[in-house]
């Protein structure tokens, strides 16, 4: 929903308190629904094209929509674009998020969708289950991207305000996304829960230079996906920075170039310990047996991150069946640094500057709105092999992460017709740390297929099956042997979908059975001896969750 800019000043509100900063996104949201004046073209303009979308289904069998397709593409248009195609009768997954229907997720949807004033969105995802044993349900994967259908609760807000520079084509805009994970209070029983900001930044799109879109701030900066496995294999970063989009040949070639940092509140990258004050300072401890001592900061490296990306669509955007090719690459850079001992009569540990590289590529095509496949390729070096939030682990004779290598190769892909929905994920992953003489490296893969029968226009039933298996590098110091752990997964799905047909048809409510088994190796890998799901060859999860999405930096 959207409120027109205000011409009065903003009034400030001092929170202290999370639950005071949740206090208000509520209030924001209950006041965007009492005072919108103008529909979200992301949200409620595609409710109201509900009962069009399924006779336009029906008039075209094995097609999710017969009008031309929304822009895939995120970005502002050059001087060349030919005029906007009007937004096409949708199915529920396009309704729920029209800028992705061809596989595209990870950023917020483009300033034109938000358009002037207040808008917003959300992504969420939150269930509770059980192991049918008297336990809470759990997941059970052995490899770094398993299966989503168990994890934890995920929420963001995302909120938009932003509006025009002289003509229409000239846009700003402000974007804010406050999130949650973990355990619900309902679980906790503790009244305090785990919010971090994923976006808080400002983008200018046209200004200067037509095509041009330049931001700075806070920003998860990423691209696809593979849904199935919750999982960005090419480009995912959380940095403070800023960069620059440019699209021109008609929106078909984008280059877009980022610059930014992070640090990580670890003895890594950050240390304060406590010195005896020359003063009595604010933050000194005094009164007491103690002398009267201070934080000093003695650790301070942030991680400089860059990355350029090339994308360009291999026909004019409004054209069906189409394809694109991504290029990507990033260069990591923490300088170096000395950590105190934490033991009194230890001398500093000094911290060699390192590195890291990325590159990577994408190739993706589709035939029509939401039948879209993907193929990823990856390669790291150094730092880039742990992510922009990892700590390495594993470093060679110069204390540095450099000799750590990783390769990926992940597959995505979708078919939807009338009656039926398919989602397929792949993905195989070979990594090795630094180190020359103890390898903590591994080789893992991971393959899920999820068909879904639509019974009707709201009751959808899916069922997903899943393998995963990993092969550690070196034997296990415990059995002097190779572990081989492995985990085969079935899951049926009952789904309620209040917007219609489409395996990305969002929001949707749904039970979950899921039968795991675990090989020995798996056993052993994942449970110690003592704790209460060890020894289980079969897992059961029995659950209910719901998940949704629009407008939002997710879908």
């Amino acid at each position: 929903m959207r409120v027109p800019s205000p011409t009065s000043r903003p009034l400030r509100y001092p929170l202290r308190h999370p639950g005071e900063t949740l206090a208000l996104y509520a209030a924001l949201l209950a006041a965007s629904a009492g005072l919108s004046l103008t529909p979200s073209r992301g949200f409620a303009a595609a409710q109201d094209a509900a009962a069009a979308s399924d006779a336009a289904t029906a008039a075209a069998p094995g097609s999710p929509a017969t009008a031309p397709p929304a822009s895939p593409v995120v970005g502002p248009a050059d001087s060349k674009s030919e005029p906007a195609a009007p937004p096409p009768v949708a199915t529920g997954a396009r309704r729920a998020s029209s800028h992705s229907e061809f596989g595209a997720s990870g950023s917020p949807p483009p300033a034109e969708a938000t358009g002037s004033g207040f808008d917003f969105g959300s992504y969420g995802r939150v269930g509770i289950g059980s192991d049918l044993r008297g336990h809470s349900g759990y997941g059970v994967n052995v490899v770094s991207h398993g299966s989503r259908l168990e994890e934890p609760a995920y929420l963001e807000l995302n909120f938009y305000y932003g509006g025009t520079i002289g003509d229409s084509s000239r846009r700003w805009r402000i974007v804010f996304v406050p999130a949650y994970s973990g355990d619900l209070f309902h679980t906790t029983g503790n009244f305090s829960q785990n919010f971090a900001i994923r976006n808080a930044y400002a983008e200018v799109e046209n200004l200067g230079l037509r095509g041009l879109t330049l931001w700075a701030g806070s920003r998860l900066y990423r691209g696809d996906d593979v849904y199935l496995f919750d999982f960005w294999p090419l480009d995912v970063l959380n940095t403070v920075g800023g960069g620059a989009i440019y699209a021109f040949n008609q929106q078909r070639t984008l280059v877009a170039l980022h610059l930014g940092m992070n640090r990580l509140d670890d003895l890594y990258q950050f240390q304060q310990v406590q010195v005896p004050s020359r003063r009595l300072p604010g933050d000194s401890t005094v009164l007491t047996p103690q002398p009267a001592t201070s934080s000093v900061t003695t650790l301070d490296r942030q991680r400089l991150v860059m990355s350029l990306k090339g994308t360009h669509f291999l026909r004019s955007l409004s054209s069906l069946p189409n394809g694109k090719l991504v290029l990507y690459g990033e260069f990591h850079y923490l300088p170096k640094g000395e950590r105190q001992a934490t033991t009194p009569g230890q001398l500093p540990v000094p911290l060699a500057d390192d590195y890291g590289y990325l590159v990577g590529a994408q190739v993706g095509g589709w035939l029509r709105s939401f039948v879209f496949a993907n193929l990823f390729f990856r390669h790291a070096g150094g730092l880039a092999v742990f992510g922009d939030l990892g700590k390495p682990t594993g470093f060679n004779a110069d204390q540095r992460s450099i000799d750590a290598r990783e390769y990926t190769l992940a597959f995505s892909g979708n078919y939807e017709s009338r009656a039926i929905g398919l989602m397929a994920a792949a993905y195989f992953r070979n990594f090795r740390d630094g180190s020359p003489t103890d390898n903590g490296g591994f080789n893992e893969g991971a393959v899920a297929v999820r068909p879904t029968a639509y019974f009707g226009k709201y009751f959808h039933t899916a069922v997903e099956l899943s393998y995963q298996v990993r092969r550690p590098l070196t034997v296990d110091q415990d059995r002097g042997v190779h572990l081989t752990p492995m985990v085969a997964r079935a899951s049926l799905i009952p789904i309620v979908a209040p917007l219609g047909r489409g395996t990305y048809s969002r929001p949707i409510l749904y039970a979950v059975y899921t039968l795991s088994y675990l090989s020995n190796d798996a056993q052993y890998y994942l449970f110690d001896p003592q704790d209460v799901r060890a020894g289980k060859a079969l897992v059961h999860y029995l659950g209910l969750g719901a998940e949704w999405w629009f407008n939002s930096s997710y879908r």
